[in-house]
């Protein structure tokens, strides 16, 4: 497989975790009416959340498996599940049935997303895995763009349970596709499964400055852009009353955050990713204070468009930070590859899920508590940058 098919379908795995958020989120307004719940109800956050909570903790068993069978029997193991959550919640009977079937559609989705970063740690390392990781981002980003037109497309057609039966589809596609990629382990590197060696290799990630400092770096970072994504429809419609035009700002969001991933490629070759991390997190620390002042001076319901103008440039730094992050973290992992990058998924995501949750419950007819996440998670996740780049990292670039 080429480099090219292979950024496509490393992307194409990537996306196969957010489409199980994206395409859903125009449909939460109909989700709502179908369940009884009131129309400036945040119960359905939990939708997102439980998912999030899923796919971070399964990722813990994702990877010691991968380590141990290998990435493509792995992989196919977690689309059966991403299959089964995904039909569970196009014909869920109930509300706790549609949240239980969002939690094992997280488990399967984790899979992917773990394979994804493992399987490019295989074939790259340093720098170039940067460039190739943000290249890897910039396709996944076609998910966010089009991911809620078509599920707006999908209600037009049928209803809410349609959204979710799209993804039954990707995942079958997906699964033929992986008949093209070679297995990425060799025999000779598998890991046996025992409790005396996954202990080992949590003290090695968490002792390793570099891994556990951008990891947590992720994890704050993280935090934010999953506030955004369990609230942005609720605030275009409680706040701004522009539930019609979720779609269009959302996927425009989305292309700008793609453009943001493609230059920050081109940036990581002429100057190295640890400089082009420095500087996107000083501008995120700049941007966040400037959402906050404008959210407080509007008293919680600002401008529209200067405050979607900032956010949108906060998640375009959301794009080129991530990736990098993840790269530095994966760096020192070598053969243990696929448990770092399930422990690193995984604590990000769990804690990301938590921290997200704590801001949406604070939404009420506001948009001051999102700003203040983006503001502070982004504060926390530069100063873990600072403090983990002071060790060297094997193949980048300092700058």
């Amino acid at each position: 497989m080429g480099e090219r098919e292979f950024i496509a379908l490393m992307a194409a795995l990537t996306a196969s975790t957010a489409l199980g958020v994206d395409v859903m989120l125009p449909a939460l307004g109909e989700i709502r009416d179908a369940f009884g719940l009131p129309a400036d109800s945040t119960t359905l956050s939990w939708t997102v959340s439980l998912y999030l909570l899923g796919l971070g903790c399964a990722q813990l068993v994702f990877g010691p498996l991968a380590d141990r069978f290998g990435r493509k029997p792995t992989l196919y193991a977690g689309l059966a599940l991403y299959v089964a959550g995904a039909a569970g919640a196009a014909l869920a009977p109930s509300l706790g049935f549609l949240l239980a079937s969002r939690v094992v559609w997280g488990f399967g989705a984790a899979s992917p997303r773990v394979m994804a970063l493992t399987i490019t740690r295989d074939r790259y390392v340093g720098d170039r895995m940067a460039r190739v990781m943000s290249l890897i981002i910039a396709v996944f980003l076609i998910a966010p763009i089009l991911g809620p037109a078509m599920g707006e497309l999908l209600l037009l057609s049928g209803t809410w349970r349609w959204v979710f039966g799209f993804s039954v589809v990707t995942a079958v596609v997906l699964a033929l596709w992986l008949v093209r990629l070679d297995e990425t382990l060799d025999p000779a590197n598998r890991l046996p499964l025992d409790v005396k060696r996954l202990r080992k290799t949590f003290r090695t990630i968490v002792g390793t400055r570099v891994t556990l400092g951008y990891g947590l770096a992720l994890t704050f970072e993280m935090s934010a852009f999953t506030a955004f994504l369990a609230s942005f429809e609720l605030l275009l419609d409680d706040v701004y009353d522009r539930s019609g035009q979720f779609a269009l700002l959302f996927g425009a969001s989305a292309a700008v955050m793609a453009l943001a991933a493609l230059g920050s490629a081109r940036t990581i070759g002429a100057v190295g990713s640890q400089s082009v991390l420095r500087t996107a997190i000083i501008a995120h620390a700049v941007g966040g204070s400037a959402l906050v002042a404008i959210s407080l001076v509007g008293g919680g319901a600002p401008s529209f468009w200067i405050w979607y103008a900032v956010l949108t440039g906060l998640n375009a730094l959301h794009v080129v930070i991530g990736p990098i992050c993840n790269s530095l973290a994966m760096a020192p992992m070598g053969e243990i590859a696929g448990t770092a990058s399930a422990v690193i998924g995984a604590v990000s995501l769990v804690v990301a899920s938590l921290l997200s949750s704590i801001t949406n419950n604070l939404i009420s007819g506001s948009v001051t508590p999102l700003s203040l996440g983006y503001l502070c998670y982004g504060l926390l996740a530069g100063a873990c940058i600072l403090w983990a780049g002071r060790q060297a990292v094997p193949g980048h670039r300092a700058g």
